[in-house]
């Protein structure tokens, strides 16, 4: 169909219906107006020439089409991924799976009249919001995907603050050294512009923490044994940080949310970012302070004198949060507390006390 004339107004709707259309040239014609976007989706329609002075009469004027990959099993029909990581924001299910597509997106911009366009694209992607409790932490972690398949966790540091570049170099060269099974693996890192990546292991059972201060009868909840054996690999972590390790390293800030757990709830060190090196003979350091109320040693608070024993302090403030579940900064209990209630009778009292009094040392 070849129109061509002097008639005005808007383009009958009528034409959709001409499902063996397969040329449709509209220029040169005096139509105006808005233009259904069902006649330019007609099946065999092939060719559509159209009027400068037409627009698209719905919001709906651009799509996109997934096509075919070229090494690709023709025969799968699956075209979507999911999502592996958790998504903490506002209507997270709308993430939950993506769109594949090697094509780009079609518009109808023949029907457009000639002129600047503000244009609004909306696309399947995570945007990480500006939230202050981020800002304040200085660092965010978030889960990724390497292309063997390997599940890492990415930590992004602060590029605004003097402290976010130093962690970064910081966990870079203490890390990149230490291997032990005990220790988070770092994977690798980037520098590109003010990004500032960390790519770790992942760790299944994510922080300490959560497992020990969550409810009863959570997915993580600790039992005894996995208590001592958490205990048993934190003590193991920081032997090989004072004393096997080529590097001597004080960790300085060692607490239940720097303690990963895996798959196996095996207890592994990480946050390296506020370590610190032995100096060689020296029975101390004296350093600027740093670390976390509540888990830091008196005299390394008050006078910034370091040694590794500061890192056996805060592990005795550890081991005696995995003894009573609670953390220390939020609650103040008697002795008569002094075990998490949740463990009731299913835990071995000798190996408890001895838990205690070597947290008391």
């Amino acid at each position: 169909v070849f129109i061509a004339n002097n008639l005005t107004g808007g383009l009958p709707l009528e034409l959709n219906k001409l499902t063996r259309l397969t040329e449709l040239a509209i220029q040169g014609s005096g139509f105006e107006g808005p233009i259904h976007y069902s006649i330019s989706l007609l099946s065999n329609l092939t060719e559509f020439a159209g009027s400068a002075k037409f627009v698209a009469s719905t919001e709906n004027w651009g799509t996109s089409s997934t096509g075919l990959f070229w090494d690709r099993n023709k025969t799968l029909d699956n075209f979507t991924a999911k999502n592996v990581s958790v998504l903490r924001m506002n209507d997270s299910e709308l993430y939950t799976t993506a769109r594949l597509s090697p094509l780009s997106l079609t518009y109808y911009a023949r029907c457009l009249a000639n002129g600047d366009y503000t244009v609004t694209l909306h696309f399947a992607e995570i945007i990480f919001r500006d939230n202050q409790s981020y800002q304040s932490l200085g660092r965010r972690v978030f889960q990724g995907l390497l292309i063997d398949g390997t599940v890492i966790a990415v930590k992004q540091l602060s590029s605004k603050s003097k402290q976010g570049s130093r962690e970064f170099v910081n966990e870079i060269c203490m890390i990149s050294g230490l291997q032990h099974p005990n220790l988070v693996r770092l994977y690798g890192c980037c520098i590109e512009g003010k990004q500032l990546l960390l790519g770790y292991e992942y760790m299944e059972n994510n922080i300490l923490a959560h497992s020990l201060f969550g409810p009863e009868g959570s997915p993580s909840y600790l039992d005894w044994p996995t208590r001592q054996r958490i205990c048993i690999g934190i003590a193991k972590g920081l032997v090989y940080l004072h004393e096997e390790s080529p590097l001597r390293i004080v960790h300085r800030d060692i607490k239940a949310t720097n303690v990963l757990l895996d798959s196996n709830l095996n207890a592994k060190i990480s946050d390296f970012g506020l370590a610190k090196l032995d100096e060689g003979e020296n029975t101390h350091i004296s350093t600027r302070v740093a670390g976390t109320i509540g888990y830091m040693a008196p005299e390394y608070a008050l006078w910034g004198y370091l040694t590794y024993k500061a890192d056996v302090y805060s592990f005795g403030v550890v081991a005696l949060e995995i003894v009573a579940g609670m953390n220390n900064v939020k609650y103040h209990l008697g002795e008569e507390y002094l075990m998490d209630p949740r463990l009731g009778s299913n835990f071995n009292q000798n190996e408890a006390m001895r838990v205690v009094k070597i947290a008391l040392l």
